[in-house]
């Protein structure tokens, strides 16, 4: 069961309507009101921070100020591919490279309407091209939440069509894993789920797609093959709609890959894993377990 603080905030959620947010500050043409492009306080409090530009992009480098492991992670952070960083995906990255020495870089990838799904493969491939000249591929962990979960899925299978290296950990927390969101099952999930709105997403994924079809493996992975892929974990609420897809991956992927973690959270919702909520902290020190020793 859910613990009284989750239930609390999936109440506050409820009141202040935020399923409507996404649908609403599109239609204002300020999807990024509620954003953190740059590091928060807390951020240079526990790492050392470089920013540098490529492809006309930023790209943040976050490491921990005195030891440092081999581990690398790839952040692809969320926000329906519409939004930037938010300062919970500050403070999450921050965590990580405290509890694990890890370093992250962490792209602001091209979003739309300004930018399609192609300049954003494009600037995260030549990133991740880079980062292979000086990391081992076993040392690399590619991570990602909601829409960066997809984007962070369709990018490993972009490797496997291009017969490039895979990660050594690929983690995905709420991942959006089809834009289309014609699963069945979303329709009801949809009305437990008090975080997602199903317009708003439809909205935005059509925007990030551009004349694309919407069943493209590079923006719905669900799509895609898996094979070539390795070592994927998978962090997910039942309360968000989202979960059908996951669930879905779960039943497809089951023995194509050489290890695959699915970890579902009773009456959660999206991205819990990034607040501070109990079962958030509990999630993450799985999380932790994964980048450490590729288990939970």
């Amino acid at each position: 069961m859910p613990s009284i603080h989750s239930r609390l905030f999936t109440l506050f959620l409820r009141l202040i309507g935020k399923k409507h947010f996404l649908k609403t500050l599109l239609a204002a043409g300020k999807q990024n009101f509620y954003s953190s492009p740059e590091p928060t306080a807390k951020v240079y409090k526990y790492c050392r921070v470089d920013k540098r530009q490529l492809g006309g992009q930023q790209v943040f480098t976050l490491q921990p100020k005195k030891h440092k492991s081999s581990r690398h992670i790839l952040y692809l952070h969320g926000g329906a591919y519409v939004q930037s960083f938010t300062s919970h995906h500050w403070s999450f990255m921050a965590e990580l490279v405290n509890a694990t020495n890890c370093t992250i870089s962490a792209p602001d990838y091209p979003l739309a309407p300004a930018f399609t799904f192609e300049d954003s493969f494009r600037m995260i491939l030549a990133l991740y091209k880079e980062l292979l000249e000086n990391v081992a591929k076993e040392d690399l962990v590619i991570m990602g939440d909601s829409s960066g979960g997809g984007l962070a899925l369709a990018f490993c299978q972009l490797l496997a069509n291009e017969q490039l290296p895979q990660p050594g950990q690929l983690i995905l927390l709420s991942p959006w894993l089809d834009i289309s969101l014609t699963n069945p099952e979303i329709q009801q999930i949809a009305m437990e789920d008090p975080f997602m709105g199903l317009e708003g997403l439809l909205q935005a994924g059509r925007l990030y797609a551009g004349n694309a079809p919407l069943d493209h493996y590079l923006l719905s992975p669900i799509y895609g093959s898996f094979q070539g892929l390795e070592n994927i974990a998978v962090f997910v609420g039942s309360r968000e709609i989202l979960v059908a897809d996951a669930r879905k991956l779960k039943t497809m992927i089951a023995g194509e890959i050489s290890q695959f973690i699915y970890v579902e959270y009773p009456g959660m919702v999206h991205d819990w894993m990034l607040i501070n909520l109990p079962e958030s902290r509990q999630a993450r020190q799985q999380i932790i377990s994964i980048i450490e020793t590729g288990k939970l």
